[in-house]
């Protein structure tokens, strides 16, 4: 046993650098712009051709305007949580989100994994957002 586990140490960091790779080749809200859900209301799907690296998320964008949009003030254009659904982060879980699925509240995008976790959220979006505030420090 104690020869097979220099391979398996070996083997469980190519694994982990293998997985961090894909995820950040990934788009980031599952290629949603994010300027479009402060600006126009609307989950709109960004284009590759408009796309920037932004603290460890590739973000893509409808256009070169919208890029510089958000270029020029990211904090603008924050969508909470990395994209997980809010909701469940307020009750301390990461769920994926359908980035279809949004609300701007107080200057923040935030995502939710179906239309009930929205409904959850709008009803009282200030205390669920403190809530999913306070979790999110435990579920980086």
């Amino acid at each position: 046993m104690r020869r097979f586990l220099p391979i398996l140490v070996l083997a469980l960091v190519a694994f982990t650098s293998v997985t961090a790779q894909a995820k950040s080749a990934r788009a980031a809200y599952d290629g949603y712009c994010p300027v479009a859900y402060v600006e126009a209301g609307k989950a709109v799907k960004g284009d590759s051709k408009f796309t920037v690296r932004h603290e460890g998320h590739r973000i893509r964008f409808v256009s070169a305007d919208a890029k510089k949009m958000f270029e020029a003030n990211p904090a603008k254009y924050n969508v909470a949580y990395d994209g997980w659904c809010a909701t469940a982060v307020a009750m301390g879980k990461k769920v994926k989100s359908d980035p279809t699925l949004f609300t701007v509240h107080n200057g923040t995008t935030y995502l939710f994994s179906n239309a009930d976790a929205k409904k959850m959220f709008d009803v009282d979006a200030d205390m669920t957002a403190k809530k999913a505030d306070e979790q999110w420090a435990s579920l980086r």
